[in-house]
Protein backbone atom coordinates (compact mmCIF):
# COMPACT_ATOMS: atom_id res chain seq x y z
CA UNK A 1 0.00 0.00 0.00
CA UNK A 2 1.21 3.52 -0.81
CA UNK A 3 2.04 5.77 2.11
CA UNK A 4 1.12 9.46 2.34
CA UNK A 5 4.27 10.79 0.69
CA UNK A 6 3.96 8.31 -2.17
CA UNK A 7 0.39 9.42 -2.79
CA UNK A 8 1.55 13.03 -3.06
CA UNK A 9 4.29 12.16 -5.52
CA UNK A 10 2.27 9.83 -7.71
CA UNK A 11 -0.23 11.18 -10.22
CA UNK A 12 -3.83 10.15 -9.60
CA UNK A 13 -5.31 9.23 -12.96
CA UNK A 14 -8.73 8.11 -14.16
CA UNK A 15 -8.90 6.47 -17.57
CA UNK A 16 -11.98 6.48 -19.80
CA UNK A 17 -11.60 3.63 -22.29
CA UNK A 18 -13.69 0.77 -23.64
CA UNK A 19 -12.19 -0.31 -26.97
CA UNK A 20 -9.85 -3.30 -26.86
CA UNK A 21 -6.81 -1.44 -28.21
CA UNK A 22 -7.36 1.36 -25.69
CA UNK A 23 -7.72 -1.01 -22.74
CA UNK A 24 -4.46 -2.77 -23.70
CA UNK A 25 -2.70 0.58 -23.56
CA UNK A 26 -4.28 1.40 -20.19
CA UNK A 27 -3.25 -1.97 -18.78
CA UNK A 28 0.39 -1.36 -19.68
CA UNK A 29 0.42 2.28 -18.59
CA UNK A 30 -1.07 1.31 -15.23
CA UNK A 31 2.11 -0.59 -14.40
CA UNK A 32 3.99 2.71 -14.27
CA UNK A 33 5.04 3.44 -10.68
CA UNK A 34 4.65 7.18 -11.33
CA UNK A 35 0.86 6.94 -11.26
CA UNK A 36 -2.01 5.73 -9.12
CA UNK A 37 -4.98 4.57 -11.18
CA UNK A 38 -8.15 5.80 -9.50
CA UNK A 39 -10.62 4.35 -12.00
CA UNK A 40 -10.74 2.66 -15.39
CA UNK A 41 -14.22 3.56 -16.62
CA UNK A 42 -15.43 1.40 -19.50
CA UNK A 43 -18.94 2.63 -20.34
CA UNK A 44 -21.10 5.75 -20.45
CA UNK A 45 -23.31 4.30 -17.70
CA UNK A 46 -20.34 3.62 -15.42
CA UNK A 47 -18.99 7.11 -16.13
CA UNK A 48 -22.25 8.82 -15.17
CA UNK A 49 -22.42 6.85 -11.90
CA UNK A 50 -18.82 7.32 -10.78
CA UNK A 51 -18.24 10.88 -11.95
CA UNK A 52 -20.79 12.14 -9.43
CA UNK A 53 -18.38 11.11 -6.67
CA UNK A 54 -15.52 13.23 -8.03
CA UNK A 55 -14.70 16.35 -6.02
CA UNK A 56 -12.13 19.06 -6.67
CA UNK A 57 -8.63 17.56 -6.45
CA UNK A 58 -9.89 13.97 -6.49
CA UNK A 59 -7.70 13.18 -9.51
CA UNK A 60 -4.82 14.97 -11.20
CA UNK A 61 -6.02 14.10 -14.69
CA UNK A 62 -8.79 12.30 -16.58
CA UNK A 63 -7.46 10.59 -19.71
CA UNK A 64 -9.72 9.57 -22.59
CA UNK A 65 -8.54 6.83 -24.98
CA UNK A 66 -10.92 5.87 -27.76
CA UNK A 67 -13.80 7.39 -25.81
CA UNK A 68 -16.98 8.25 -27.77
CA UNK A 69 -19.09 10.26 -25.34
CA UNK A 70 -19.17 13.97 -24.49
CA UNK A 71 -17.59 15.23 -21.27
CA UNK A 72 -19.69 18.06 -19.88
CA UNK A 73 -18.40 21.47 -18.81
CA UNK A 74 -18.79 20.83 -15.09
CA UNK A 75 -16.09 18.15 -15.33
CA UNK A 76 -13.92 20.01 -17.87
CA UNK A 77 -13.89 23.07 -15.62
CA UNK A 78 -12.81 21.15 -12.51
CA UNK A 79 -10.32 18.63 -13.88
CA UNK A 80 -7.64 18.45 -16.51
CA UNK A 81 -9.16 16.21 -19.19
CA UNK A 82 -6.99 15.08 -22.08
CA UNK A 83 -7.61 12.64 -24.88
CA UNK A 84 -5.87 10.71 -27.62
CA UNK A 85 -6.92 11.65 -31.14
CA UNK A 86 -5.59 9.28 -33.84
CA UNK A 87 -4.32 11.89 -36.28
CA UNK A 88 -1.67 14.58 -36.58
CA UNK A 89 -3.87 17.44 -35.40
CA UNK A 90 -5.15 19.80 -36.66
CA UNK A 91 -5.38 17.43 -39.65
CA UNK A 92 -8.28 14.97 -39.72
CA UNK A 93 -10.28 16.47 -36.87
CA UNK A 94 -13.78 15.10 -36.40
CA UNK A 95 -15.18 11.63 -36.97
CA UNK A 96 -13.63 8.40 -38.25
CA UNK A 97 -10.06 9.76 -38.48
CA UNK A 98 -8.57 6.26 -38.80
CA UNK A 99 -10.71 5.37 -41.79
CA UNK A 100 -10.34 8.71 -43.53
CA UNK A 101 -6.54 8.61 -43.32
CA UNK A 102 -6.22 5.04 -44.58
CA UNK A 103 -8.62 5.68 -47.45
CA UNK A 104 -6.49 8.69 -48.36
CA UNK A 105 -3.52 6.32 -48.70
CA UNK A 106 -1.63 7.35 -45.57
CA UNK A 107 0.71 4.77 -44.07
CA UNK A 108 2.65 6.93 -41.59
CA UNK A 109 1.08 9.59 -39.39
CA UNK A 110 1.00 10.75 -35.76
CA UNK A 111 -1.42 10.58 -32.89
CA UNK A 112 -2.08 13.67 -30.78
CA UNK A 113 -2.78 14.21 -27.08
CA UNK A 114 -5.09 17.19 -26.70
CA UNK A 115 -7.01 18.99 -24.00
CA UNK A 116 -10.69 18.09 -24.17
CA UNK A 117 -12.53 21.34 -24.85
CA UNK A 118 -16.17 22.30 -25.22
CA UNK A 119 -15.13 25.05 -27.66
CA UNK A 120 -15.16 22.64 -30.60
CA UNK A 121 -14.53 19.04 -31.64
CA UNK A 122 -10.81 18.16 -31.48
CA UNK A 123 -9.79 21.81 -31.13
CA UNK A 124 -8.06 21.63 -27.74
CA UNK A 125 -4.42 22.49 -27.05
CA UNK A 126 -1.83 19.84 -27.90
CA UNK A 127 0.29 18.26 -25.16
CA UNK A 128 2.32 16.01 -27.41
CA UNK A 129 2.40 13.74 -30.44
CA UNK A 130 3.74 10.29 -31.27
CA UNK A 131 4.54 8.45 -34.51
CA UNK A 132 1.98 5.89 -35.67
CA UNK A 133 2.45 3.23 -38.35
CA UNK A 134 -0.81 2.64 -40.26
CA UNK A 135 0.67 0.39 -42.95
CA UNK A 136 -0.67 -2.91 -41.58
CA UNK A 137 -2.84 -4.94 -43.95
CA UNK A 138 -5.52 -5.55 -41.31
CA UNK A 139 -7.29 -3.37 -38.78
CA UNK A 140 -6.04 -5.66 -36.00
CA UNK A 141 -2.45 -4.74 -36.86
CA UNK A 142 -3.27 -1.04 -37.30
CA UNK A 143 -5.04 -0.84 -33.93
CA UNK A 144 -2.24 -2.73 -32.18
CA UNK A 145 0.19 -0.08 -33.45
CA UNK A 146 -2.24 2.60 -32.25
CA UNK A 147 -2.26 1.01 -28.80
CA UNK A 148 1.54 1.00 -28.63
CA UNK A 149 1.79 4.60 -29.83
CA UNK A 150 -0.82 5.68 -27.26
CA UNK A 151 1.09 3.92 -24.50
CA UNK A 152 4.34 5.69 -25.40
CA UNK A 153 2.70 9.11 -25.67
CA UNK A 154 0.69 8.86 -22.46
CA UNK A 155 3.60 7.48 -20.45
CA UNK A 156 5.71 10.45 -21.52
CA UNK A 157 2.89 12.86 -20.69
CA UNK A 158 2.19 11.44 -17.24
CA UNK A 159 5.85 11.48 -16.24
CA UNK A 160 6.35 15.09 -17.40
CA UNK A 161 2.92 16.68 -16.97
CA UNK A 162 4.17 19.08 -14.28
CA UNK A 163 6.86 20.52 -16.53
CA UNK A 164 5.27 20.71 -19.99
CA UNK A 165 2.78 23.15 -21.45
CA UNK A 166 0.25 22.57 -24.23
CA UNK A 167 0.41 24.37 -27.56
CA UNK A 168 -2.58 25.88 -29.34
CA UNK A 169 -3.63 24.36 -32.64
CA UNK A 170 -3.58 26.44 -35.81
CA UNK A 171 -6.99 25.41 -37.06
CA UNK A 172 -6.56 27.35 -40.30
CA UNK A 173 -4.09 24.65 -41.40
CA UNK A 174 -6.23 21.68 -40.49
CA UNK A 175 -9.02 19.60 -41.96
CA UNK A 176 -12.31 18.30 -40.61
CA UNK A 177 -14.24 15.16 -41.57
CA UNK A 178 -17.65 13.80 -40.64
CA UNK A 179 -18.07 10.44 -38.96
CA UNK A 180 -18.62 7.62 -41.45
CA UNK A 181 -21.94 5.79 -41.24
CA UNK A 182 -22.52 2.06 -41.91
CA UNK A 183 -24.25 2.98 -45.18
CA UNK A 184 -21.01 4.65 -46.34
CA UNK A 185 -19.44 1.19 -46.58
CA UNK A 186 -21.71 0.22 -49.47
CA UNK A 187 -20.16 0.35 -52.97
CA UNK A 188 -21.00 -0.94 -56.44
CA UNK A 189 -18.95 -3.06 -58.84
CA UNK A 190 -18.72 -0.02 -61.08
CA UNK A 191 -17.25 2.11 -58.32
CA UNK A 192 -14.62 -0.53 -57.56
CA UNK A 193 -13.76 -1.03 -61.23
CA UNK A 194 -13.12 2.69 -61.59
CA UNK A 195 -10.59 2.64 -58.73
CA UNK A 196 -6.91 1.78 -58.74
CA UNK A 197 -6.02 -1.49 -57.01
CA UNK A 198 -4.12 0.30 -54.26
CA UNK A 199 -7.17 2.45 -53.53
CA UNK A 200 -9.40 -0.62 -53.31
CA UNK A 201 -6.87 -2.19 -50.94
CA UNK A 202 -6.88 0.89 -48.71
CA UNK A 203 -10.67 1.06 -48.72
CA UNK A 204 -11.06 -2.58 -47.65
CA UNK A 205 -8.44 -2.45 -44.90
CA UNK A 206 -9.84 0.86 -43.61
CA UNK A 207 -13.18 -0.87 -43.10
CA UNK A 208 -11.96 -4.01 -41.37
CA UNK A 209 -13.51 -5.32 -38.15
CA UNK A 210 -14.60 -3.87 -35.76
CA UNK A 211 -15.79 -1.22 -38.22
CA UNK A 212 -18.61 -1.67 -40.79
CA UNK A 213 -17.04 -3.72 -43.59
CA UNK A 214 -17.02 -2.68 -47.23
CA UNK A 215 -19.88 -4.46 -49.00
CA UNK A 216 -21.71 -4.91 -52.30
CA UNK A 217 -25.41 -5.65 -52.55
CA UNK A 218 -27.16 -7.26 -55.52
CA UNK A 219 -30.69 -6.70 -56.86
CA UNK A 220 -32.11 -9.36 -54.55
CA UNK A 221 -30.56 -7.88 -51.42
CA UNK A 222 -27.75 -10.43 -51.07
CA UNK A 223 -24.63 -8.91 -49.55
CA UNK A 224 -20.95 -9.61 -50.24
CA UNK A 225 -18.69 -8.32 -47.46
CA UNK A 226 -14.95 -7.79 -47.73
CA UNK A 227 -13.40 -8.92 -44.43
CA UNK A 228 -9.70 -9.03 -45.33
CA UNK A 229 -7.37 -8.10 -48.15
CA UNK A 230 -3.78 -8.46 -49.32
CA UNK A 231 -2.00 -6.27 -51.83
CA UNK A 232 0.94 -7.89 -53.66
CA UNK A 233 3.13 -5.44 -55.51
CA UNK A 234 4.77 -6.41 -58.78
CA UNK A 235 7.84 -8.64 -58.19
CA UNK A 236 7.06 -8.71 -54.45
CA UNK A 237 6.61 -12.49 -54.50
CA UNK A 238 9.80 -13.24 -56.42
Amino acid sequence: MLNGSDLRKNKRITFLAYREWALRAVQNISKNKAIEVVDVIKSKYEYEIKIKEYREGYVDCIILIGWSWIIKDDILNRFLCVGIHPSDLPMYRGGSPIQHQIIAGMEKTKISLMTISSAGIDTGDIWGKEEWDMSGKSMDVILEELSKSSERLLTRFIEKMDSIYPQKQDLTLGSYYKRRLPCDSKVTWQQLSDMKLIDVYNLIRALGDPYPNLYIEDEEGNVLKFKSVEYVRKNQNL
